[in-house]
């Protein structure tokens, strides 16, 4: 009996290690902090109720395309015949670029003028679940359980949420350019991630060759 607690408690804090490491990734990718500002402009003359309607349907977009993309990922490599490390490094190389154009100014957060249905497009989608995020989900599904997967992108809607319905006071205490900073900031951990594909990626292929 004591053998088998120890063995739940050790599983449940391999869960919870995975769950917070799962979710720093996605977390990094999705990068609300950067969609904050454009977030702002786009709901400027709205009233509290309608801006807070957006939060609402927003979310649950990125979490129902987030979900599914970790249900299905699996089957979309199987799909495709693309093995993982392909996807790595593939998945990098975007990732990469896309933080190298974050870091320039370039990033998913450009204005836009249309405040019809912005809750979904462009909010939920492109400006949150991009090509990076979706691909990151992807990885992640071939590496990781999808009760863990799923977890993970709770507790990462549910911030996502938390940072968009309290954005104006989020910016009143910091700032938008406090914002725009952490959001730069995010760009380096997506970078990072963005290595770290690419080297797991490429040496899976140079052991697949026989080369080490």
């Amino acid at each position: 009996m004591i053998e088998q607690a120890f063995l739940s408690f050790d599983t449940i804090i391999v869960f919870i290690s995975q769950v917070a490491f799962i979710s720093g990734q996605i977390f990094a990718i999705l990068n609300p902090l950067s969609v904050l500002p454009t977030f702002l402009s786009l709901t400027d003359d709205m009233v509290p109720e309608e801006r807070h309607s957006i939060v609402l349907n927003s979310t649950i977009a990125v979490l129902i395309i987030a979900i599914s993309l970790a249900v299905a990922g699996n089957y979309i490599l199987g799909f495709f015949n693309i093995n993982l490390a392909s996807l790595r490094v593939g998945g990098g190389i975007l990732l990469m670029v896309i933080a190298i154009e974050m870091l320039g100014g370039l990033p998913r957060t450009k204005s836009l003028e249309s405040h019809n249905e912005v809750a979904i497009v462009p909010i939920a989608t492109p400006l949150l679940v991009g090509p990076g995020t979706m691909t990151t989900i992807i990885v992640l599904s071939a590496t990781y359980s999808v009760i863990t997967l799923i977890v993970s992108i709770f507790f990462v809607v549910l911030i996502t949420y938390l940072l968009l319905r309290y954005s104006e006071l989020l910016s009143k205490f910091i700032g938008r350019n406090g914002i725009r900073a952490l959001g730069r900031f995010m760009t380096i951990i997506i970078a990072a991630f963005a290595a770290q594909l690419l080297y797991a990626g490429i040496s899976e292929w140079l052991i697949s060759w026989g080369i080490i």
